[in-house]
């Protein structure tokens, strides 16, 4: 054991390389000790988890006290949140999400994939009704009798609605760092959109913006009257070069992709779990088209035509 340093001994490299390896003694025992807390703590996690799932009289037990607790947490859950929303009030966007957090590696194992085993092109129907094929969830298009919708038409609602859009229409995604909200997306000139790269996906989720679109763009014909249409809608608009990208997971499954101005290349690839039964297949929309899939079976990605120069609007939305 060494002695003490008295005052005015010289303290040697020795004696500061074991204060050295005493400190980092310290730092290991409390790493260790919080490692053992947390592997403490997931172990009487999936302890009481599999207790629960395994003996019902415990789930029952747990079950018959837990509920009177339910509505005073949340009471208290509630009343600690208000002073974070107040701080950080764009955090109140979040009520309007059906999903915060999309799943990646979503998948349904042993998926019946036979509404797209037999297509080898997209249906072009002239019948507006046809309750089999909406039923199927196979592709098709049909022919609408909505008008063409140029872009000046779709600046001209923003500037009639500008405070209600940009308050509650802020989803915007650009291709170009210039754009970053709807005011830099319609401050634009046509000319200059058109022959462009940009590539603007403008999402709808609440209620009172979605009533205002829809004066452009109206239920479809073909719908039947039990079909109930989600409030989350996308307005997709690119320029004559816009880069291809994928169409986005809607919250119902089938989907309608109306070609309001311009034209736009539509791919749809199978999903992951139906590459192996069905094949790749394509269609070119022409103005006022509607392209109907469900998104189970198809997994559409959208192209620029090529010798085109006109802006391409496409307005998707999706039903259950």
């Amino acid at each position: 054991m060494l002695p003490p340093i008295k005052n005015g001994e010289v303290e040697t490299g020795y004696t500061t390389s074991l204060r050295k390896d005493d400190s980092r003694n310290k730092y290991c025992t409390f790493f260790m000790r919080i490692t053992k807390i947390i592997l403490l703590v997931l172990t009487l996690a999936i302890s009481i988890y599999i207790l629960l799932n395994v003996h019902q009289p415990t789930a029952s037990l747990v079950l018959r006290n837990v509920q009177g607790l339910i509505y005073p947490g949340l009471k208290i859950l509630r009343f600690f949140s208000v002073p974070v929303i107040r701080k950080f009030p764009s955090l109140t966007d979040l009520y309007d999400e059906s999903c915060l957090l999309e799943n990646p590696y979503f998948y349904v194992h042993e998926m019946e994939c036979w509404p797209c085993q037999d297509v080898y092109s997209v249906t072009q129907l002239t019948s507006s009704i046809n309750q089999s094929t909406y039923l199927s969830g196979t592709p098709y298009v049909t022919r609408s009798s909505q008008q063409v919708v140029p872009f000046a038409i779709l600046k001209n609602l923003y500037k009639n609605n500008q405070a209600l859009f940009d308050q509650e229409s802020s989803g915007i995604k650009s291709t170009s760092y210039k754009i970053s909200d709807l005011k830099d997306v319609f401050n634009k000139a046509t000319d200059e959109l058109g022959f462009s790269e940009i590539h603007v996906s403008w999402r709808i989720n609440r209620m009172t913006a979605a009533r205002v679109i829809r004066k452009l763009f109206p239920r479809p014909a073909a719908l039947p009257e039990r079909s109930g249409q989600s409030v989350e809608r996308y307005v997709m608009i690119d320029g004559a070069k816009a880069p291809p990208y994928p169409l986005p997971n809607m919250e119902c499954s089938f989907i309608s992709v109306k070609q309001a101005n311009g034209q736009r290349t539509i791919v749809l690839k199978p999903s992951a779990e139906c590459n192996r039964e069905c094949r790749m297949v394509s269609v070119v929309l022409q103005p006022s088209d509607i392209l109907w899939y469900n998104w189970w079976y198809w997994r559409p990605i959208s192209f620029s035509v090529e010798a085109t120069t006109e802006i391409s609007i496409s307005y998707i939305s999706s039903y259950c």
